[in-house]
């Protein structure tokens, strides 16, 4: 049953307007994001889950949020936007986040639980400076089924929290943002998490149209690439990433053994650009990491795009994946796990005298049919490598393979093109 009503809330500087059923309850601000806004939407998303749930929209304009706000089960809170954007100020949904300053461990700024949505907004944090204010999560996951869909996040702290508590079938889609500490963190999920079409530059800040008001772009970078982490994630049973990227961060990936364990997952068409290191293996469950196309640059002082660690025992798996930028190498590789590199592209870097591209002490390593670009040593076995396969690679430039290993190494068909002075 649909009822009619038009309530004028001027303590909260907010109007319910339109018909209120199971479906759909409309929220339209009119404080301009000067007032907090938190407790009249807390009481539409009560109300929409009260009536069986569905949709709380949130009409073109400014909210601001001094406390949290708790998605319930089976609600959606949207905006208007219906494609991630740099925010503009001037239309669209955005809050404005205050809840949480310099209380990291607080309530999230907006919590999901189970298949509750959050789509269509842009979220902006006006007393983030740099270096950064803590603040809590922006987004909390906890339940099966919490989405985050079209949504841009200009500068949160942390961004999306799909670990803290256990949250199976997670899905991100069409987030965009410019996260100061974690951009995506990932853990207690056993079934079949999804991160789609996420992206993190320093533009989502930077970009904005705020009045003329700058964030210092290079100082930013400067400050992300040694505190961010795009994407932190712990134990995930088939966690599914596809085209994400992330640029100026600490580390893109990085895989860490938790409680409840470690990652396997399929990771497709993912960037990491001008990081200190773009993935860093700790640790991994038997299935592994399956890394294809994908495209990763180390910035300037990077001395590994790669760093498997000496805690991983698991699998690591690259193919068709290319290298380049001013890192020292491509890889260092430790611990007791497998390493495959297949079909890569491995083009110019800043290689130290001494140091070689891909540099493997321990576990088993495999690097076939890919391509190095640049005349430099292209793999250096330790004593550790316990086996190898160095197969039918092409060089530009002598074949330089240094092979300290006491395992069983495999060394062949590997080339040198005649016009190595050619790239």
């Amino acid at each position: 049953m649909l009822i009619n009503r038009l309530c004028i809330i001027t303590m909260c500087t907010v109007i319910f307007s339109g018909a209120i059923s199971a479906a759909s309850i409309k929220v339209t601000t009119i404080g301009k994001g000067v007032k907090d806004d938190s407790a009249v939407i807390q009481k539409a998303l009560d109300r929409c889950a009260a009536t069986g749930g569905g949709t709380v929209s949130l009409g073109a304009g400014k909210y601001r949020l001094d406390k949290p706000i708790n998605i319930p089960a089976g609600v959606t809170l949207s905006g208007v936007w219906e494609a991630p954007h740099h925010v503009n100020f001037n239309s669209g949904t955005l809050i404005y986040a205050y809840a949480g300053k310099n209380k990291e461990n607080d309530p999230p700024l907006i919590k999901l639980n189970a298949s509750s949505t959050l789509k269509g907004v842009s979220i902006y944090y006006p007393e983030q400076t740099i270096p950064a204010i803590p603040f809590p999560w922006t987004i909390q996951g906890e339940g099966v089924h919490c989405n985050v869909l079209d949504v841009t996040l200009s500068n949160p702290y942390k961004a999306i929290d799909f670990g803290t508590y256990p949250n199976e079938l997670h899905h991100a889609r069409n987030v965009f943002g410019c996260p100061l500490k974690v951009g995506v963190y990932i853990d207690q999920c056993t079934d079949i998490g999804r991160i789609e079409n996420v992206h993190f530059n320093p533009n989502f800040w930077t970009r904005i149209d705020n009045d003329g008001a700058k964030i210092d772009g290079g100082k930013l970078v400067d400050y992300t690439r040694e505190n961010c982490v795009a994407f932190d994630i712990g134990r995930t049973d088939w966690e599914y990433v596809f085209n994400t990227f992330s640029f100026g961060c600490k580390y893109g990936f990085r895989f860490f053994n938790s409680k409840s364990g470690s990652c396997n997952g399929n990771f497709l068409g993912n960037g990491v650009d001008w990081s200190s290191v773009a993935i860093r293996v700790e640790q991994t469950q038997p299935p592994g990491l399956l890394f294809t196309n994908g495209q990763f640059v180390g910035g300037e002082g990077s001395e590994s795009m790669i760093d498997v660690m000496e805690t991983n025992t698991g699998v690591l798996q690259l193919t068709n994946c290319s290298f380049w930028g001013p890192s020292q190498r491509v890889a260092r590789i430790e611990g007791k796990g497998s390493v495959n590199m297949s079909q890569c592209n491995i083009n110019w870097l800043k290689v130290p005298k001494g140091a070689a591209l891909i540099e493997a002490n321990g576990g088993d390593i495999t690097v076939q049919a890919s391509r190095f670009s640049q005349d430099v040593p292209q793999i250096k076995l330790g004593e550790g490598v316990q086996s190898a396969v160095i197969m039918g690679n092409t060089m530009f430039g002598p074949v330089r393979i240094e092979n300290n290993s006491k395992g069983d190494v495999q060394i062949l068909a590997n080339v040198t093109r005649a016009d190595k002075n050619k790239k």
